[in-house]
């Protein structure tokens, strides 16, 4: 019942998932964010629709629930491993998510990005600072605070306002570079 001002979180999750499709990657794997989040179920929803609409098949042992720490991103990875489960991509639901998963595979002497890419989202100042810098959606976040200021203003004047959906863009960078 009240408006909203969001990015496109499915058009995210689903460039950063046919990014990695197209860098050769056949196993994806998604650490999720909150799914109790709209933005956590977008992002998984655009993960599903890259998926499908390149003839791969869902597999419910690469989607993994996660909650957008880093910490959590970790763990679930640590476990992944552990099952041998075999995956040579991998989108986080958030590059602090995408940031664990890359310690997690280094520590185990698993290249970023020779053996596993890597695929965040939020272009958060760190990604581009981080070892392997990290190849994420951005998200255009002053554009959606201006948006939001903006949208207030309008309610306090009395006038009707529409729900605003912001694009979003993929910043390739070196977690998911092809070798040469």
């Amino acid at each position: 019942k009240y408006p909203f001002v969001d990015v496109d979180n499915v058009k995210g999750g689903y460039l950063a998932t046919k990014h990695l499709i197209d860098s050769g990657c056949k196993n994806i794997v998604t650490i999720t964010g909150d799914l109790k989040l709209q933005s956590g179920r977008d992002r998984l929803d655009g993960y599903e629709k890259a998926i499908t609409s390149a003839g791969l098949k869902l597999n419910d042992e690469f989607i993994i629930h996660g909650d957008y720490t880093q910490s959590k991103a970790e763990e679930l990875i640590r476990q992944l491993l552990k099952k041998k489960v075999k995956f040579d991509g991998v989108f986080a639901g958030n590059d602090l998510s995408a940031v664990g998963v890359i310690n997690v595979l280094l520590q185990n002497g698993i290249t970023v990005p020779g053996k596993v890419k890597v695929v965040g989202f939020d272009d958060s100042p760190f990604a581009n600072k981080n070892q392997p810098s990290i190849t994420t959606i951005r998200q255009p976040i002053r554009e959606l605070g201006a948006q939001v200021a903006e949208s207030l203003l309008a309610i306090l004047d009395g006038k009707e306002v529409e729900d605003k959906v912001l694009d979003v863009k993929l910043i390739k960078r070196e977690s998911s570079a092809i070798k040469k």
